[in-house]
């Protein structure tokens, strides 16, 4: 397992240090931006350095815009999306472009994912309790996409289609692991192809920065050899968060479950660890075909552009949904800094130092967007 060094930490806040130069000079040339600009498409070409325990430090370049496709008043739901390629220190290569659209006066919401990634994981097994010295890891190529379509129904409640796209190929095992002996689903990796529904009842005040109001996502999304898929199953997944504002200090609240039925592969199982899901464990340190988990983020702005965070999370994960028991619960806590890219769209980078309650994991997180 990697563990998070003072050294770690001290290298990040200086390379967070060089960033945020870079954004105070890219927002000078929006300086003269106005809210009576209702279709202001603004672009930040931005140098890429982040830091999380998957990849290690990464390095390349981001375009990150930011606009309004509205055709009349002016709306604090920005669209946006980031086109972006990096390399890292793991030897991976990513480029991506995650994207949200608000359409016709915000009555369609567009948002998702395209990418390609050469990526190296640690791979401890499926299940509640696995031990660290299960590790292993092994290398995948995949093309993603992430499309999630939805039309504002009723006041404030988008409904849709969500369609999952991954050909997962694997290149590299270890000998003797458990993927090169074929004991998990998914050893050989595979094509996943899920096409579902999705319904989003969103009362935030703001979707980058909420302060106030809440967010609902519930979604079920079947993935079959009909559609390409290498194998069957359903994903339902539910994800809620509420914000709470109080003497300028920000609660922000978090529960997400996910529960799979029939024959998903080990890499699509519900997970806890990486940047949002229990930041401190090593994303899929834990997996398993039920999940319940939920954190809490206490943010305060200190001045200038920075704020501080305080966040807890806890989750259990259980073969069997009537076994979810205590007794496997997973503790993390952890801080962090928050620096403001842009004001008006209230877009943050976000510097996080994760552990878990028994000291065995930590991390650092260095990216732009809140975790929830």
């Amino acid at each position: 397992m990697q563990t998070t060094s003072l050294k770690t930490i001290r290298t990040s806040l200086i390379l967070l240090s060089l960033f945020l130069i870079v954004q105070v000079k890219a927002q000078e040339i929006d300086s003269a931006k106005t809210k009576d600009d209702s279709t202001a498409f603004k672009l930040y070409p931005l140098p890429v350095v982040y830091y999380t325990p998957e990849t290690r430090f990464a390095f390349g370049a981001v375009g990150i815009a930011s606009f309004r496709l509205k055709d009349k008043l002016y709306s604090d739901r920005n669209s946006f999306f980031q086109l972006g390629g990096a390399y890292t220190q793991e030897d991976q290569l990513l480029f991506y472009l995650p994207y949200q659209l608000f359409l016709k006066d915000n009555n369609y919401y567009v948002f998702g994912e395209f990418g390609y990634y050469r990526y190296s994981y640690l791979f401890y097994g499926v299940g509640a309790d696995l031990a660290e010295s299960n590790e292993e890891v092994y290398f995948v190529n995949f093309p993603r996409i992430r499309l999630n379509a939805t039309k504002l129904i009723a006041p404030q409640f988008y409904f849709g289609i969500r369609y999952w796209f991954d050909d997962y190929q694997i290149k590299d095992t270890k000998e003797d692991g458990i993927l090169r002996n074929e004991l998990v689903n998914g050893a050989n990796g595979g094509v996943i192809s899920s096409l579902g529904l999705i319904g989003i009842l969103d009362k935030r005040d703001h979707i980058n920065y909420p302060e106030k109001g809440s967010i609902l996502e519930i979604a079920a999304i079947p993935n079959s050899t009909l559609l390409g898929s290498d194998l069957n199953f359903i994903k339902y997944s539910i994800d809620y968060a509420k914000y709470l504002k109080y003497k300028g200090i920000v609660t922000a609240i978090n529960l997400y479950g996910v529960s799979i039925s029939g024959n998903p592969p080990f890499n699509e199982q519900a997970f806890i660890g990486g940047r949002s899901k229990m930041r401190g464990f090593y994303e899929g340190r834990f997996r398993e075909r039920n999940l319940v988990m939920g954190q809490v983020e206490l943010r305060k702005w200190i001045g200038w552009k920075l704020g501080l965070v305080a966040f807890s999370g806890h989750g259990v994960l259980s073969h069997e949904l009537e076994h979810m028991s205590l007794s496997n619960l997973k503790n993390t806590y952890g801080v962090g800094i928050r620096y403001r890219l842009n004001e008006e769209d209230k877009i943050n980078i976000r510097l996080d130092y994760g552990r878990s309650f028994d000291g065995e994991s930590s991390a650092v997180y260095l990216v732009v967007g809140e975790a929830f």
